[in-house]
C-alpha cells in the first residue's frame, strides 16, 4: 500500500507536466489543418523560404473591401475567389477558424455580386447570378457580407433583392471605420 503523503508529490509533478498537453490537445484536435474552409476554390500557391506565412497563434479580423468584378457578368467575382484561397491558405497553415473573424463588405457597383437570380438578371441581363455557391461557402465559412445601405439606396436595391445572408448596413465608410477601431485589417479586393 503506498503511503498518501509520499504519493503527493508525484501526483503534483504529474498534473503539471500533463497540464499543458491538457489545455493544448482539445484545440488541436477540434481545428485539423488542411481542411478547406471554402471548398470550390483553391490555396496561395507555396513560396519556398517565405518569411511571412499564416501563424496559428494570431487571431486574424480582416475586413474586405470587395471591389472587382469578374470580366463578364456570367463569371464569378475574382474578389469573392481571392477571399475564399486567403481563408483555405489560413486552414492549409494550421489556423483554427475560431483564430479567424472576416467581413465582406459590398458598395458601388459590387452590391451586385450579392443580390438573388431575379435582381442580377434584371441588373446585368445574366440569366443567373454565378456568385451564389460562393457567397454560400464564404458564409458558412463564418464571413458575414454586409452591404453599404447609402450605395443600395442610390442604386435603387431595396432589401430583398439581396441574397439572405447580407446584411444592410449604414454604409460601407461607418462599417470601414468601426471594424478598424475594433481591431480589424482592411482588404482591397
Amino acid at each position: 500500500m503506498l503511503n498518501k503523503s509520499s504519493s503527493q508529490p508525484h501526483r503534483l509533478a504529474l498534473f503539471f507536466f500533463l497540464l499543458p498537453l491538457i489545455v493544448v490537445a482539445p484545440g488541436a484536435r477540434a481545428q485539423p489543418s488542411g481542411l478547406p474552409a471554402v471548398p470550390s476554390v483553391g490555396v496561395m500557391k507555396d513560396i519556398p523560404d517565405a518569411h511571412e506565412k499564416p501563424d496559428p497563434a494570431l487571431q486574424y479580423r480582416m475586413v474586405f473591401d470587395v471591389q472587382t468584378m469578374a470580366d463578364s457578368s456570367d463569371d464569378v467575382s475574382p474578389a469573392l475567389q481571392s477571399i475564399g484561397g486567403l481563408l483555405n491558405t489560413f486552414r492549409k497553415y494550421g489556423v483554427p477558424a475560431d483564430h479567424i473573424q472576416a467581413t465582406a463588405v459590398f458598395h458601388g457597383q459590387s452590391i451586385v455580386l450579392v443580390t438573388r437570380d431575379e435582381t442580377y438578371r434584371h441588373r446585368t441581363g445574366s440569366i443567373r447570378n454565378p456568385n451564389l455557391d460562393l457567397l454560400k461557402e464564404l458564409a458558412s465559412a463564418g464571413v458575414e457580407l454586409v452591404v453599404c445601405g447609402q450605395s443600395a439606396r442610390a442604386q435603387h436595391y431595396l432589401k430583398d433583392d439581396l441574397i439572405p445572408s447580407a446584411q444592410l448596413n449604414l454604409s460601407a465608410t461607418i462599417t470601414f471605420i468601426n471594424l478598424q477601431t475594433r481591431g480589424f485589417v482592411k482588404v482591397v479586393e
